[in-house]
């Protein structure tokens, strides 16, 4: 295993790196996805099986993939010194606390923070790897972050507007003009996902990556319009999203052969501090007797992480990291 220091110095990713395309990943992920939506569509899972599949893919996968950003900090800024790491802690959580303190003043501008954050980072963290440059790779990867969030919240407004209206954000299945056409807006996020992903696919001169990036948007779309809500982007979260950003994140921190395992190792101390906070805060609602705001809890938690997580994130992406050249 590569220390902090080694890792600064081997900070662009190394050819051969396992991605999250390769064939080993991508078709076993793939295969697991249309076996979930084949296996709800035949024999829906009990309640407790949907929220155990939640916890353990969070558990495994979700929280660790943002607990390695105090080592991707450094292997971005491998010249800031000893103080380094103390200036990151404390720029990460006064920024965690910031949208905690959002959540208390303003819940709806919260809500909206939230929802924009992820749009950007899960259509950045999907896409970036396509380096198409300039405004096509934006829009591309902003069109595909509002088809995954618009499809989460739009599919099954019975079971995610109880969730928005507890965080403060209303109750969306009161809103006639998207309750009583939700079907319509589903229509349009797929849609604009289709039309602004082939404009842009005529100009990738690998043609697989296109049918690639292609198959996974019909995947993503069945599970997330199919699939109970929570599970179904439980199954995005931890199987898609966090499994490639820990891929990135193995071949930038030199955790080969066995990357997973290893910057899931790497990630484990930071990953149970976190794990630690989220269950007292969920035991003391559980204590009180206001279980309903558990699932509340859980996304102002994600909320809190999304954004320096996403800061860190982003300039992984854009900053030339050991002469790798960014977006």
């Amino acid at each position: 295993m590569t220390s902090t220091a080694d890792t600064a110095v081997h900070a662009t990713p190394r050819s051969g790196a396992v991605t999250f395309h390769d064939k080993r990943i991508f078709w076993p992920t793939v295969t697991l996805t249309v076996a979930l939506i084949a296996a709800d569509a035949i024999w829906p899972p009990a309640g407790w099986l949907s929220t155990a599949t939640v916890v353990v893919v969070i558990v495994s996968l979700g929280v660790p993939h943002g607990s390695l950003d105090h080592l991707v900090a450094e292997a971005i800024d491998s010249d800031a010194g000893p103080g380094g790491r103390a200036r990151f802690v404390r720029n990460y959580v006064a920024a965690a606390a910031s949208v905690g303190a959002a959540w208390l003043v303003a819940p709806p501008l919260a809500l909206a923070l939230f929802l924009l954050l992820s749009i950007h980072h899960f259509g950045q963290s999907d896409l970036a790897h396509l380096r198409i440059g300039g405004r096509r790779q934006v829009v591309l990867q902003w069109s595909r972050g509002l088809f995954l969030v618009g499809l989460v919240l739009v599919a099954h407004l019975d079971t995610v507007g109880p969730i928005i209206e507890r965080v403060g954000g209303g109750d969306p299945a009161s809103w006639p003009w998207l309750s009583e056409v939700w079907w319509l807006w589903c229509v349009l996020l797929v849609a604009q996902h289709l039309v602004v992903g082939a404009v842009v696919a005529r100009g990738v001169e690998d043609r697989s990556v296109v049918h690639l990036e292609a198959l996974a948007a019909a995947v993503l779309a069945a599970l997330l319009l199919t699939v109970d809500p929570l599970l179904g982007f439980a199954v995005y979260f931890g199987l898609w999203h966090s499994l490639a950003h820990l891929l990135v994140l193995a071949g930038l921190l030199g955790s080969e052969p066995r990357p997973i395992r290893s910057v899931i190792r790497l990630a484990t101390p930071i990953t149970v501090i976190s794990l630690a906070g989220l269950a007292a805060v969920s035991a003391l609602a559980v204590l009180f007797e206001r279980t309903d705001l558990i699932v509340a809890i859980v996304v102002v938690f994600i909320s809190m992480l999304t954004l320096p997580h996403m800061v860190v994130v982003e300039r992984m992406w854009r900053r030339p990291i050991g002469g790798a050249t960014g977006l």
